[in-house]
């Protein structure tokens, strides 16, 4: 994942997305869209797909865990996207 607003809207970033799978484009359309959100907004769709892609959420259904492992970090790899000021801070 890119660490600038404009690379989360990249066609390079879609491309990525689309080589991974329909989860992972599923994910990054739901993160474009949280950016024109609140701060909080952002914070509370984060957690919520972080949330349904936890892989302890994924044991013994249909999305196998490891696969569920690979969703939630691809997702994980935006949090400085959306919040580049506390990724900032942390460094």
């Amino acid at each position: 994942a890119g660490r600038s607003l404009e690379a989360l809207y990249s066609e390079d970033t879609m491309k990525d997305a689309e080589s991974r799978g329909k989860e992972e484009v599923s994910a990054l359309l739901r993160l474009r869209r949280a950016c024109c959100l609140s701060l909080e907004r952002r914070r509370q769709e984060l957690r919520l797909l972080l949330r349904a892609w936890h892989p302890d959420k994924h044991q013994g259904k249909g999305v196998t865990q490891s696969r569920a492992n690979e969703v939630f970090c691809y997702i994980q790899a935006f949090k400085p996207v959306l919040f580049p000021s506390e990724s900032k801070s942390r460094t």
